[in-house]
């Protein structure tokens, strides 16, 4: 691989806004002219490149240096495109204490979509807990839940009857027998 300084086309001095800028504008650019899969590979290669290699160097560089408030616009793109490492990387790059509902949220997207569920509901729960006006955190909170669950609903009866007893099977039947026989037509011929 070329160097990654190169392929960003930012100095090796440069800050953390200029290689977030320097990647976006020509992620932006490849993607605006139709460049091929493997232009961008290279480019999403390069940053991750030089992003780990400041993290290891020095261990203060985090990623949430490049999002003021609930920018989290590169998260969003890299779950977007299925790039989920990437994403959870950028994620856990997060100190603790700058973690929003918005943090909550797009984890528990990242964890949804490898299909860990009870962390995803954990999550998601938390991201409504921290924004309860935030129709989209209760949402993704109920969805999780009803996919954990089977997803099916269960009718409760207050007699007990569980609803496919050979007394509903034969009810429904003659019913649908009488049905037929007032449009002209016969289902049970014997009735």
């Amino acid at each position: 691989m070329r160097d990654p300084y190169d392929i960003l086309g930012v100095p090796r001095g440069a800050t953390e806004e200029q290689i977030n800028a320097a990647y976006r504008e020509k992620a932006r650019a490849l993607q605006d002219s139709g460049a091929g899969d493997g232009q961008l590979e290279e480019l999403n290669s390069a940053y991750d490149a030089v992003i780990m290699q400041r993290a290891s160097a020095g261990g203060r560089y985090t990623y949430a240096g490049a999002y003021s408030g609930n920018d989290y616009a590169d998260i969003r793109e890299k779950i977007r495109a299925n790039r989920l490492e990437d994403a959870q990387v950028l994620l856990d790059g997060i100190p603790d204490a700058r973690r929003d509902a918005e943090w909550y949220y797009l984890k528990g997207t990242v964890q949804q979509k490898r299909g860990w569920l009870e962390e995803a509901a954990s999550n998601f729960a938390r991201a409504a807990q921290m924004d309860p006006d935030n129709k989209t955190y209760r949402a993704a909170s109920d969805q999780v839940n009803q996919t954990r669950s089977g997803g099916y609903r269960t009718e409760r009866r207050s007699n007990g009857d569980s609803g496919c007893s050979a007394r509903n099977i034969c009810s429904g039947l003659l019913c649908a027998d009488c049905c037929c026989e007032c449009m002209g037509g016969d289902l049970v011929p014997c009735c």
